[in-house]
């Protein structure tokens, strides 16, 4: 049988410097679904367990049940079924911004800034510090910094297309170049906390803040709107970038 082609048979390297493109909506899920979802699952389950090295398609065909014939269908190979997680994994961090953003409360920035450092620190590490066994899985590839390029890359855009444009409509913005910014603060926050594992939320919090000059004062519940759409939330900042 013949791979499907969404998965070209790339390096774990290559695999995880393939972006893709951008996300068009904040609900297009990006996650395998059906028999490619079982799959995926069962392999994901072997790789954080047992290593990827020690970890045969045999073994993923038995975990998810289905053939060996199956998995290679799917995915092609070994490599096709890394390159599924390695999107998994970056799957796992833009969500935990989306659902973050569905969250948060409107007008308390200050909140809504906590809630991000921690989804940013718990989406790597566990309560007691502990990288998430994603890490070992990157680490064993030898692809941990180029999985970071390409989670911040996609982490930013999701921010900057969908998430910022709110806050600009009810804030001046004070910089420029924002989605370099956020690439910045994303890819920060993780080398910040690989570095300094004890930082604080609220150091964490103040790095964030004074990187994007985020105005933090509390806004007024939003207007409900009376049927005449934007005239009814009118911003309280410029949109326009300075």
């Amino acid at each position: 049988m013949r791979p499907l082609s969404h998965y070209p048979q790339r390096t774990p390297r290559e695999a995880a410097a393939a972006e893709r493109p951008a996300r068009r909506t904040l609900a297009e899920s990006r996650r395998l679904t059906g028999t490619p979802g079982v799959i995926l699952a069962a392999a994901r389950k072997l790789f954080e367990r047992d290593g990827v090295r020690a970890t045969t398609v045999g073994a993923v065909a038995r975990e998810a049940n289905v053939t060996r014939e199956l998995v290679y269908y799917h995915f092609g190979s070994k490599d096709g079924l890394v390159e599924a997680l390695i999107d998994d994994y970056v799957e796992d961090l833009v969500e935990s911004v989306i659902v973050w953003n569905e969250s948060r409360v409107f007008g308390d920035t200050a909140g809504s800034l906590r809630a991000c450092v921690r989804t940013f620190r718990y989406a790597l590490y566990d309560a007691e510090g502990q990288p998430r066994p994603m890490i070992g899985v990157l680490e064993e590839l030898g692809i941990r910094d180029a999985f970071d390029v390409r989670a911040t890359k996609e982490t930013a855009a999701c921010l900057n297309d969908h998430i910022a444009k709110e806050y600009a409509a009810w804030h001046d913005l004070e910089i420029e170049l924002v989605y370099e910014m956020f690439c910045l603060v994303v890819f920060g926050l993780v080398g910040l906390v690989k570095v300094n594992p004890r930082i604080s939320d609220d150091d964490l919090m103040k790095v964030v803040e004074q990187t994007l000059r985020l105005d933090m004062a509390p806004l007024s519940p939003r207007p409900p709107d009376d049927g005449g759409g934007d005239r009814a939330r009118e911003p309280r900042g410029s949109a326009r970038p300075r």
